[in-house]
């Protein structure tokens, strides 16, 4: 027979180190988001089409972190939630059971 078992302490501490985790993403962003953003090496036609092509897939990839990012912050809120939810079912459940004893 298979068993679920749900640690709220645990989901809580893995929901901070999701946080931590979507904060260094989005510092690391900030320093090196330049990067996706080429200048033309030089002034002839391929140079700046190039770069203009490398920005708009910057832009692109910039846009998919961001939304993994988010993401993350949701899965981490939504673990706070079934933390809080399950501390108060259990509190529930043992005052249930205390009227019976």
């Amino acid at each position: 027979m298979s068993q679920i078992s749900y640690d709220g302490e645990i989901a809580r501490l893995a929901a901070g180190r999701l946080d931590s985790l979507a904060d260094g993403l989005v510092a690391t962003m900030h320093r090196r988001g330049d990067a996706l953003y080429p200048v033309a090496a030089a002034l002839d036609p391929v140079s700046r089409e190039t770069a203009q092509t490398l920005g708009t897939v910057g832009g692109s990839f910039q846009e998919s972190y961001a939304s993994g990012v988010d993401e993350l912050r949701r899965i981490a809120a939504n673990l706070r939630a079934h933390a809080a939810l399950a501390a108060v079912s259990d509190d529930d459940a043992v005052d249930s059971f205390t009227s019976l004893m």
